[in-house]
């Protein structure tokens, strides 16, 4: 008897109510792919087939696209208007399905992932800047990168604020930190786009056309920190952009027409025939181009 009580009062401990069990692993889910910071191929595509339509009426923008991006790459995805470059971004930061292909990120392949994965997939693993800025009207500039801090990564309100104001601070927007979408122009806002999606700590960066509202001296800095990004930390950055005045800031270059790919070319091997009114070198201690407008032309009759 006096076994069967102790037993029981073991059983009844409050101590035992509110210990942290670890939970027990889910059996048929997909396991998430964890952070890796080695090199190597971080995403590989194969056979990717998108089209819109059906019928007489279908349009197919991406037509059996393949490649591999690596750790700690920053790759620019180039090509016309309606060359399928947007489409090609969306399927592979998990945003918009296939028609036919695989997509896999660490060894797993991410449209075989229940729902529930694949949003985990996105919020732990992905940062994202839209054309559309899509930020939230209630929110401040501040309140857009500390909610993904809070909700994404469980990071407490005081670091929250303190890495918030830091990012806000890189890009020029520490005086407007205050201020919700409605009071911002467009260029600010996506900035303060920008900076939601660098505040966290992504595996992949995926950015469509991030400097088209931006003049040229934001929109460095902007590349900048996408570089910093895929240097200092090893994310792989992929951006769509229009823009010839990023080419000496990519690693690698990615030329995309009709839905498919047309070249591909690394910082080591794409010819650098880039306009020389455009580029203007640094002395040898300065790793980097310095990056100016063309001198204006006068046309003549």
């Amino acid at each position: 008897m006096p076994r069967r009580l102790s037993r029981l009062l073991r059983a009844c401990s409050p101590r035992r109510w509110f210990a942290r069990h670890t939970p027990r692993p889910a059996t048929g889910r997909v396991q998430l792919p964890l952070v890796r910071r080695g090199g190597g191929t971080t995403m590989e595509a194969v056979g990717l087939r998108r089209s819109f339509g059906a019928g007489e009426g279908e349009t197919v923008a991406v037509r059996d696209v393949s490649l591999a991006l690596r750790h700690g790459d920053m790759n620019l995805l180039m090509g016309p208007s309606g060359s399928g470059k947007s489409t090609l971004l969306a399927v592979l930061s998990a945003l918009l399905r296939p028609d036919a292909g695989h997509v896999r990120a660490h060894g797993a392949d991410i449209w075989r992932m229940s729902e529930t994965d694949l949003e985990r997939f996105r919020l732990r693993h992905c940062s994202y800047v839209f054309q559309g800025y899509n930020l939230f009207p209630a929110l401040t500039a501040r309140q857009q990168l500390e909610v993904v801090l809070r909700w994404g990564e469980r990071v407490g309100p005081t670091e929250a604020r303190r890495r918030a104001d830091r990012v806000l601070g890189q890009l020029g927007m520490s005086r407007k930190a205050h201020l919700r979408p409605a009071e911002l122009s467009g260029g600010e806002k996506q900035r303060v786009a920008i900076a939601r999606a660098l505040v966290k700590n992504p595996t992949f960066v995926f950015a469509d056309e991030p400097t088209a509202a931006l003049d040229w001296e934001n929109g460095r800095q902007v590349i900048e920190l996408f570089r910093g990004v895929a240097r200092d930390r090893g994310a792989t950055v992929l951006v769509v952009t229009h823009d010839p005045r990023l080419l000496p800031y990519a690693d690698r270059v990615i030329e995309m027409a009709d839905g498919e790919l047309l070249a591909d070319a690394t910082e080591a091997t794409r010819p650098h025939h880039l306009d020389r009114t455009m580029i203007e070198l640094t002395p040898v201690c300065a790793p980097r181009l310095k990056l100016r407008e063309p001198a204006p032309t006068t046309c003549r009759p």
